[in-house]
Parts: structure tokens; C-alpha cells; sequence
């Protein structure tokens, strides 16, 4: 040390090994700043040394969870993005996804730390951390943009399933497909189609043993062909390839809903319909008598500072967080456990990158939880 400082002729002469064994130990957000630094740090922080320590369960402990994520997709199709970790209360710039820019609006998806960008023609599955990606084989039928894009992790074998539901070109006399892909085969498999009376509505989906839940419409027609009907819980089984009705009403037909499940309940949220209406709420699902039950209101004052909801998920198995669709993103938090409400304030950052917004860039809030993990492989 000289005069309080450390001298640069020590860092720069420590053996690889030294740099990769301290950057193993940092936090994400430290991490990813560092590999930006210089080409070798870049090169220790994507390096195998530094993944297999990561991965040892006795020493580096495990990055938190970022959920939800929210990201800008520029005019020329690159994407930005930031998530938001619980542990912190506040939103963190994510690595650059090593994608090519292609227009097309998109569509992000993921599980653990893996991310699924969908755009028109192509189907990407990356790593942001290790900068990794893979381009799926072409679907075995044209998709324009599907209802449902879901993916799902199993640990076990290292392998991951990636599911296509619904589409926007409903008709009464065609079935909504279903599209599965199979990492472990590298294929896209079609299976079983929801029911003509039924089409889903919205990209929210939740998993539960084997079960994908989503919220749908059952369709009847009236007179000049108009499609009404009420709204549903519909359920994947994934192992099966079928669907099947759960529940035939929702709480709140008027009202935006979005399938939940946190602390062992299938919970649906319910988003206030305008400023001047009742507040948001959660109801749990009876699974003997299949009635919803009103879980938990959101506080008045919560109400007024979120008001419009940009998207729900849940955090850590048992926090179900609610973000506002606005440019401040006022983010709440409910504890199901505690039945506690709590104000996460914290701004929204895009990253330098993204300072500079058009009116073309469209921005996106995504419920997927992103864990950093150096040692996930598309």
C-alpha cells in the first residue's frame, strides 16, 4: 500500500487464477461492471474457471433472482433490459443479449438463467451472462404471435421444454395449436389443442406440478358473428399434451387477471380497471369447491401511487410483486406468509445504452424470474 492506495503493479502482476478465483466472488451487477474494464477481465468473467467456482456449492454464494424484467426494444430491433431484485429494491441493467438486431416486435420468455426471445421466423435461446445463445429449428407450423410462450427448466437432466400456445388469428372453426420443443431431442413436437369454445387472451401463464395455468375466453357467437363469452382457468398438462378446464368463471370478468402461484395457492390477481374503480386484489382458488376466495385487497394509498398494473409475478415462492405501467414503475410487493403490503420505490433504468428513446422503441414489462447462472446452457 502507498499513501492509502493500492499499487497497480500487484493487481496487474496476480496470476490468472488469483483474478478469476476474487472475480468469482462478487456480486452480479459487480461482475458484469468489471468485464466491461479491459478485454482480459472480459475474458476471466466468461471463462470456465471462474463458471466451475461459481458452480461449487461451498463457496460463491448464489446471485438473487431478478423479477420482474423490463426492456426497450429500439427501432432497429436491439433490445435493452433491466430486472429488479427484491433483495436490493432496485433495478438493476442487465448484460447486453447476445442477439442479432432484426425487426419484428418481440417477445421474452425465460427460466432460471436462460432467456427465449421469440420474434417472427426465429426463436432464440440465450445465456446473458456467459453470452451463449442458440436459434431454435423452424416450428413445425407458422406462428404470427402466440397467446402463450413459455419455458421450462428441469434441473435433473440439464434440459429445458419451450411451449407455443394460441394465436391471434382465432377462429371458432379451428383449434388453437399447441407447440412444444424438446431440448434433450431438438425438436418441435405439435400436441393437444384447447377446445374450439375456448382461446386464450393474454401471455400470463403460471406452473404448478406439471400443470401450465392461463386464463381463456369461452367463445359463443351472437348475431354478425361477434365473439363474447366469459372468462376461464384453463390448464397444460405437460406431460400429457392435453388441456383441460379448471375453472369456469374468474373473479372479475371487467378486469384485467393474471394467474398466480405463490405459497402453494393458485392465486389470481386482479388489476383495478380505472383510477376511480376498486382496487386491485388477489383471490385464492378452492380447489374443493373451485370458488374464488378473496385473499387480500391493496391498500387505498398503495392503490392511488400504482394504479394502472404493468405486470404481476411472484418473487422467492411467496412475494407476488405488482409493477405500475408507468415511466416511474412504482413497484409493491405483497408477502402472502406475513399478509403484509410494502412500497418498493425505486426508479427504472434502461442503461447508457438506451438513454436516447424514440417514439418507434417500444418498452416491455416481462413476469419471468432471471436468475444469473454462469453454468446454464441453451
Amino acid at each position: 500500500m502507498r499513501d492509502g492506495s493500492l499499487d497497480p503493479t500487484i493487481w496487474r502482476n496476480l496470476p490468472d487464477e488469483i483474478h478469476e478465483h476474487i472475480l468469482a466472488f462478487l456480486p452480479f451487477p459487480t461482475l458484469f461492471r468489471c468485464a466491461t474494464v479491459c478485454k482480459q477481465w472480459r475474458n476471466i468473467a466468461h471463462g470456465t474457471h471462474l463458471r466451475l467456482t461459481r458452480a461449487a456449492p461451498t463457496t460463491a454464494a448464489p446471485w438473487p433472482a431478478y423479477c420482474p424484467v423490463r426492456y426497450t426494444q429500439t427501432e432497429t430491433g436491439a433490445l435493452h433490459w433491466s430486472g429488479f431484485s427484491l433483495a436490493t429494491n432496485k433495478w438493476q441493467p442487465l448484460p447486453q443479449l447476445p442477439l442479432p438486431s432484426s425487426p419484428g416486435k418481440s417477445i421474452i420468455t425465460g427460466s432460471g438463467g436462460l432467456l427465449v426471445v421469440y420474434k417472427p421466423n426465429s426463436i432464440f435461446v440465450c445465456n446473458p451472462v456467459t453470452g451463449q445463445r442458440r436459434e431454435l429449428p423452424p416450428t413445425n407450423q407458422k406462428w404470427l404471435r402466440p397467446d402463450i410462450l413459455h419455458m421450462i427448466v428441469n434441473e435433473l437432466t440439464a434440459s429445458y421444454k419451450i411451449i407455443l400456445a394460441g394465436t391471434e388469428a382465432y377462429s371458432a372453426s379451428k383449434p388453437q395449436p399447441t407447440e412444444v420443443y424438446d431440448s434433450a431431442t431438438n425438436t418441435w413436437t405439435i400436441t393437444g389443442s384447447l377446445p374450439t369454445d375456448l382461446y386464450l387472451d393474454t401471455q400470463d401463464a403460471a406452473l404448478e406440478n406439471g400443470l401450465l395455468y392461463c386464463t381463456a375466453q369461452k367463445a359463443y357467437m351472437q348475431t354478425g358473428d361477434t365473439l363474447v363469452g366469459t372468462d376461464a382457468l384453463v390448464a397444460y398438462d405437460v406431460a400429457r399434451g392435453v388441456w383441460s378446464e379448471v375453472a369456469s368463471h374468474l373473479p372479475d370478468e371487467s378486469a384485467r387477471q393474471t394467474p398466480l402461484v405463490c405459497g402453494g395457492k393458485m392465486i389470481m390477481a386482479v388489476a383495478p380497471v380505472d383510477d376511480d374503480g376498486p382496487v386491485g386484489c388477489f383471490y385464492a382458488l378452492n380447489a374443493a369447491s373451485r370458488r374464488w376466495e378473496l385473499l387480500a385487497s391493496m391498500p387505498e394509498e398503495l392503490h392511488r401511487r400504482v394504479r394502472s398494473w404493468g405486470v404481476c409475478s411472484v418473487v422467492a415462492g411467496q412475494h407476488i410483486v405488482v409493477v405500475s405501467d408507468t415511466a416511474q414503475g412504482c413497484v409493491v410487493a405483497y408477502d402472502v406468509n406475513r399478509r403484509t403490503w410494502s412500497e418498493l420505490r425505486s426508479p427504472i433504468k434502461f442503461g447508457k445504452s438506451s438513454k436516447v428513446i424514440s417514439n418507434k422503441d417500444v418498452r416491455s414489462l416481462a413476469p419471468i424470474s432471471f436468475c444469473p447462472d454462469m453454468n446454464a446452457s441453451p
